[in-house]
């Protein structure tokens, strides 16, 4: 059955327990959903390496369970890449644009996460934000 009506009045079920749709972890776990929403946008619209794996590893963190992409390297290879910036960027290019918009999505979800308390999955979409602005300036300056 999938209409239980039971979040009619503003609560919903979290580990076995009834909270309120408010509670700081239901809030992590919506910004959670709505970013792997805009990825998944992002990978159909852009076709971008490695962003399904990245998807799946956000469905992780809103499951409680371990990612497994490790982005440091990428974030390395990245940076070497582009040029150095000291000021704000406006994107003009359709790709760097959505990567942008990814980004800003991905930061909200790192302030949300502090509910869940789960220190990997804060340093996890720490990196992923670093890791899409980064390839948002390499697609700008290509």
């Amino acid at each position: 059955m999938i209409t239980t009506k039971t979040g009619d009045n503003g609560w919903t079920g979290y580990g076995g327990k009834k909270v309120r749709k408010d509670n700081p972890i239901i809030e992590a776990i919506g910004i959670l959903d709505e970013l792997q929403a805009v990825l998944s946008i992002i990978n159909y619209q852009l076709r971008i390496t490695n962003f399904r794996k990245i998807i799946v590893d956000i469905q992780k963190i809103m499951s409680g369970k371990k990612t497994e992409v490790n982005l440091d390297v990428e974030i390395k290879r990245l940076e070497e890449k582009v040029k150095p910036v000291n000021k704000f960027i406006i994107f003009s290019n359709k790709k760097a644009i959505y990567l942008n918009w990814a980004r800003t999505v991905t930061r909200r979800a790192e302030r949300r996460a502090m509910a869940l308390k789960d220190k990997k999955a804060l340093e996890y979409l720490n990196r992923l934000s670093k890791f899409i602005y980064l390839k948002a300036r390499e697609t700008e300056e290509k």
